[in-house]
Formats: structure tokens, C-alpha cells, sequence
């Protein structure tokens, strides 16, 4: 499956959802990085949330990607959020301890709310 973005606003303008699909690994980074570029560098995106019910695997360049939105955004005091993982894409989130460093949330409701 290739790998493909989709990011919304929300209502409240401060938080933008980036919905993940496919294979997050090394082979998408780059262009991942591009598309929520923007974001990382607006001081008004005050969380952004990754959606994860439509990604498939997450490797440790993934996980190595996921951790640097995260160190860039709390600089600025701002929050990344991951929301509703797969169970496969769980068990590697909840093994590398991602979830005692970043906020997670099982529907996209809860971390809207």
C-alpha cells in the first residue's frame, strides 16, 4: 500500500489532523515532512493530531520521525497527539513507551474534546 496524508482544520483553528495512510517508514519521510511543514512552523497550530486509524505499520525511522514532530512542537509549547491506532501500529506505539511521552487518545472525539 503506498503511503498518503490528509490534513483538515478543525473548527478551532489552533489544532490542525493529519490522517496517516499506508506504511510510514523511511521511503515517505521527506515528503511527509513537507506537507506538515507549515504546521511545525505556525506558532497558531497549538496541537497537531496524528490520526492513525488508517495506518497500516509504523517502523523505527517512523517512530524516530513521530518523536521529533513531538521534541519540535514542545519547544514552543505546543502538543502533538496521536489518535486511534490500528492494533499492529499500537503494539509497536505502545513498545517503544511513545504513549508515557505524548498523548493518546482512542477516537478522534476524545482528543478533540
Amino acid at each position: 500500500m503506498t503511503f498518503s496524508a490528509d490534513i483538515v482544520d478543525s473548527k478551532d483553528k489552533s489544532v490542525r489532523v493529519v490522517t496517516l495512510h499506508g506504511e510510514l517508514d523511511e521511503s515517505v519521510l521527506d515528503s511527509l515532512k513537507v506537507s506538515i511543514d507549515p504546521f511545525l512552523n505556525d506558532s497558531a497550530c497549538a496541537r497537531l493530531i496524528f490520526d492513525l486509524s488508517d495506518l497500516e505499520f509504523v517502523n523505527s525511522k517512523g517512530i524516530g520521525f513521530i518523536v521529533s514532530i513531538h521534541t519540535h512542537l514542545s519547544k514552543d509549547h505546543r502538543k502533538l497527539v496521536l489518535v486511534a491506532a490500528q492494533e499492529a501500529v499500537m503494539d509497536v506505539i505502545t513498545l517503544v513507551g511513545l504513549t508515557s511521552i505524548l498523548p493518546y487518545f482512542a477516537t478522534l472525539d476524545e482528543a478533540m474534546a
